[in-house]
């Protein structure tokens, strides 16, 4: 009887928590790793707490709450540090590893009574920052092991785990203590914690490891932009951040009224840990009922701004009971309603709230929101407490007069962020193309959140729907479902397909029917999401399902099947297997050699690479690579999409050739950003040691441009330094581009400063150059006959440089681009260079007044000197140039990072014919990177390679 209850139980599983059979092994896994570290948690929490509070009492709490908050803080940033440092893996191995020692060390010390008095705050601060830590840790290995969309359908299993956790480990706590000593459940909460460590190495090891640093960066996305900036920038999340800030607050004042009642209330030491134990838990099961079958029901009867006024109300009613009826039972009755509703009701109602707000901007604040602002209202509760409690010497039951005039402030806030809420809504559905329309448009009224998303998935415009299917697609509320479900009916292919991939997370009925017989549409977006809808949802054998399809006859259904199945077997090998992914596209490309038509070729070849780039299939990358090279625009361009999708290191340099092609440019841009931030690092590896083509690296700057990010702007501050003309003219305008449009990226003033100073130093080093050339052929000419092809070599490099000149003083103007507003400071050169004697003169006049001291020094007579004759003697007294010899001149220039002026010189040395240059050309062969250059010089030493 055992086999078929686990095989039901398995089938069970898998169907109502929305789980692949072959996910379920890892997704066990973390659930149980989560359940263990959140159990562990509310055996150590309940602990500590009962011994911090039986010696050190309430009073202590306060300081407790301050010094918390500043761990937290500065942890936080030696944390990110780490991450940036070390692989994931390491990080959570270390944590888990310390946390063992720690729980242990704690324990021994504490049995022995070697910790008392004020060295409590060290575990009590300790343990709030394990709660933090592991957390964050486990969520960050979750999201390597899974991809978005699987992510979508499994977290809510993961996290039961934890609410488990929660409900298992407060209990336990409050058994074991009639058992054991308090101090010994930390030995219990060692040992739980060691169980984790083996548990996350065998998760990294069969499901992390083999992924490379792109897959990875795709997966766990780390971002610099800075999050505190994202959110001042925004009112609808600064309200947000302001909301959550105020809760915490409350919640910290409560739970200091908690603790004190607690404390007075009951004697002993082990009493207090299972009382705190068994209302841990209880508030965890509590908070599962409300969740589980009233939350959705309250949020959909009262509306979203309605809901939020629940918990915010129930606080507010218990702290004036408490005013008159100061009695444990009180307090532990607002305990109750701030744990439950704050992670039912209140929570639901926020993440609606943060529709309108883009999904990659939530994701870079949520952390901040999380961590940071939680402890700033953690901190803040602490000072709060420490001034009334410790300095006007009030009693607890007194901060229920401040939590009182908190929660008005908290009911104001929150009115204002449903009128924010509004504005935002409206702005969404505002997008470009009804602004550009100048016809009358019948405004959507925003009411009730729920209702406006409705009503616009109902009467939107196609844009307006499109952008709500987005918004809805990432909080997956089964509310919407018969309004998505009527999308299906839409004229709009985009609409439709955007409405299944809704479809796909939602569960209210299973569409099998109806999406099958969408597979005959002549979209192929349509008809793959229809596909890969059916894979997840298909009553029936999914895989006879493809293999009919796409065996069709009809290319358009077939060439759908089989990128459907592609998309949905990404990094699943199994599956794969099973659904024989690989020979599906070896008939694929026979049928393509077959075909005749070219249009039924190119959508069948387009087909096969969006396959091979989906399900990352490596034994047809050389497939990959042919296409790269193919001639049909449309092909190529999808080569080169599906080569990124792979995240193979290899593909990058192919995808980089295209960029100096016009028609693959954006393409191949928005293929190399697909590799995420670490291919900003072997971008500028390839420009540095020049491995890739002059014409490429120029674009190079665009991929690095569009991550706006610190890490781009530091890296585009490198390559303004010793690269190509066309590298660096580009790097210096990105930089000028991303500084003014978006602030939060820093770039050193110092940094400018020295740039310009650099410029005019080599503007004055090629002035002499210039110079030095002109005597020398003088000097030439009065004694000896100069060959004529020497004389024109010299020449062309004279030209050459005075070429040069002008480049470096557009350098010098767009470095100022950055450092002084560019509209102030770009119509400034052309005025030098080309204008009217008087306004030159005025255009150096306003130079001279923005400029500081040191820019006013070496700047000014740059400026000044453009006014002049190139070679005049004025010149040459005014910037105090020096004269060098002729192989000084050769080797200035050969070291400077401008292939074309280093053939010229090469050239001049090659007619001079002089063996005086031998010693300075070995210099080059031992120095140069660039192929060609070394090849000429190997030519003119006479060397053979």
């Amino acid at each position: 009887m055992t086999l078929p209850f686990n095989k039901k139980l398995k089938t069970f599983i898998l169907k109502a928590f929305d789980i692949k059979e072959e996910e379920l092994n890892k997704t066990l896994l973390l659930q149980l790793n989560i359940f263990i570290l959140i159990t562990t948690l509310l055996v150590v929490k309940p602990t500590i707490n009962s011994l911090f509070l039986s010696e050190l009492t309430s009073s202590a709490l306060p300081l407790g709450y301050v010094l918390t908050a500043l761990m937290a803080v500065v942890g936080s940033f030696f944390y990110t540090k780490a991450l940036e440092k070390y692989t994931l893996n390491i990080i959570i191995d270390k944590t888990l590893i310390a946390s063992i020692i720690s729980l242990i060390a704690f324990g021994v010390l504490l049995k022995f009574n070697v910790i008392s008095g004020n060295f409590l705050y060290v575990p009590y601060v300790w343990v709030a920052i394990y709660g933090l830590l592991t957390a964050s840790q486990f969520w960050l290995l979750a999201n390597v092991v899974y991809n978005v969309r699987e992510a979508k359908r499994v977290f809510g299993f993961i996290g039961a785990g934890a609410i488990a956790g929660g409900i298992f480990g407060g209990y336990l706590t409050s058994l074991l203590t009639t058992l054991l000593y308090t101090e010994d459940l930390l030995f219990i909460a060692a040992l739980l914690v060691s169980i984790c460590v083996p548990l996350s190495r065998y998760i990294w090891k069969h499901e992390v490891k083999s992924l490379n640093e792109f897959q990875l960066s795709i997966k766990n996305e780390t971002n610099s932009k800075s999050p505190f900036k994202l959110i001042r920038q925004s009112k609808l999340l600064s309200l947000i951040a302001l909301v959550i800030g105020m809760s915490v607050l409350i919640a910290k004042l409560i739970d200091y009224q908690y603790s004190d009642y607690a404390s007075r209330f009951i004697a002993t030491e082990d009493e207090l840990t299972s009382f705190f134990g068994f209302w841990f838990s209880t508030l965890s099961v509590i908070s599962l009922l409300i969740q589980l079958f009233l939350t959705k029901r309250i949020v959909g009867t009262f509306g979203v701004g309605k809901s939020l006024l629940w918990l915010p109300a129930g606080i507010l009613i218990g702290s004036i009971l408490l005013l008159f009826i100061p009695e444990l039972w009180v307090i532990v009755f607002i305990k109750v309603i701030d744990g439950s509703l704050k992670q039912s009701v209140n929570k639901a109602s926020t993440e609606l709230l943060s529709i309108p707000i883009p999904m990659d901007i939530k994701k870079k604040t949520k952390t901040f929101t999380d961590v940071v602002v939680d402890s700033i209202a953690t901190g803040i509760a602490g000072f709060i407490l420490i001034f009334f409690i410790n300095g006007l010497d009030i009693s607890s039951t007194s901060i229920s007069i401040i939590i009182i005039l908190l929660i008005i402030i908290w009911l104001v806030l929150i009115y204002f962020l449903r009128q924010q809420y509004v504005i935002a809504f409206k702005q969404l559905l505002d997008n470009s193309e009804v602004k550009k329309s100048k016809v009358h448009k019948e405004e959507l009224k925003v009411t009730s959140i729920i209702g406006s998303v409705l009503r616009v998935l109902n009467t939107g415009k196609e844009n307006q729907i499109l952008n709500m299917l987005e918004k809805t697609l990432e909080v997956k509320d089964e509310r919407f479902f018969y309004a998505i479900k009527a999308l299906l009916n839409h004229k709009s292919p985009k609409v439709k397909a955007l409405a299944i991939d809704n479809l796909y997370f939602l569960k209210t009925e299973n569409l099998s029917t109806q999406i099958e017989a969408m597979i005959y549409d002549d979209n192929q977006q349509v008809t793959t999401s229809a596909f890969r809808y059916l894979l997840k949802n298909y009553k029936q054998n999914t895989i006879v399902l493809f293999e009919k399809h796409i065996n069709s006859t009809d290319n358009t259904i077939a060439n759908a099947a089989l990128v459907g199945l592609s998309l949905e077997l990404r990094n699943n090998q199994l599956l794969q297997n099973r659904f024989n992914l690989e020979q599906k596209i070896e008939a694929a490309l026979n049928k393509y050699l077959e075909l005749k038509d070219t249009d039924l070729k190119n959508n069948t070849i387009k087909s096969v690479l969006e396959s091979i780039g989906n399900a990352k299939i490596t034994m047809y990358y050389n497939v990959l690579k042919t296409q790269l090279l193919s001639k049909d625009l449309d092909v190529l361009k999808t080569a080169i999409i599906s080569a990124s999708r792979t995240l193979d290191p290899e593909f990058i340099a192919p995808i980089i050739s295209h960029l100096s092609i016009k028609d693959t440019r954006q393409v191949a841009v928005d293929a190399l950003y697909f590799y995420n931030d670490p291919v900003i690092d072997v971008l500028y590896q390839k420009v540095i040691k020049e491995t890739i083509d002059f014409e490429d690296a120029a674009y190079v700057i665009l991929v690095i441009e569009k991550f706006k990010s610190q890490k781009a702007i530091n890296t585009l501050m490198l390559l303004t330094g010793d690269t190509e003309h066309t590298v660096k003219i580009e790097a210096i305008e990105a930089l000028k581009r991303l500084k003014w449009k978006y602030p939060y990226l820093k770039i050193k003033d110092r940094f400018i400063v020295d740039k310009i100073l650099d410029e005019c130093q080599l503007y004055q080093n090629t002035l002499a150059v210039i110079h030095s050339q002109i005597v020398l052929q003088y000097k030439m000419k009065s004694v000896t006959m100069e060959s004529k092809d020497e004389n024109e070599a010299r020449n062309g490099l004279i030209h050459l440089l005075e070429q040069r000149l002008d480049r470096q003083l557009q350098r010098i103007f767009r470095f100022l681009g950055i450092k002084y507003p560019p509209n102030d400071v770009d119509p400034i050169l052309n005025t030098i260079m080309h204008g009217k004697e008087e306004q030159r003169i005025l255009a150096i006049e306003f130079l001279d007044n923005i400029l500081n001291s040191q820019l006013k020094k070496e700047l000014i007579p740059v400026a000044e000197s453009v006014l002049l004759d190139s070679n005049s003697e004025e010149k040459l007294k005014k910037l105090n140039l020096k004269v060098f010899s002729e192989i000084q001149c050769y080797n200035e220039l050969l070291k400077r990072k401008d292939v074309k002026l280093k053939f010229a010189v090469l050239y001049l040395i090659e007619k001079s014919n002089n063996t005086n240059f031998k010693p300075l050309l070995e210099l080059v062969l031992i120095n140069e990177t660039n192929k060609k250059i070394r090849a000429k010089t190997e030519t003119l030493l006479g060397i053979t390679s």
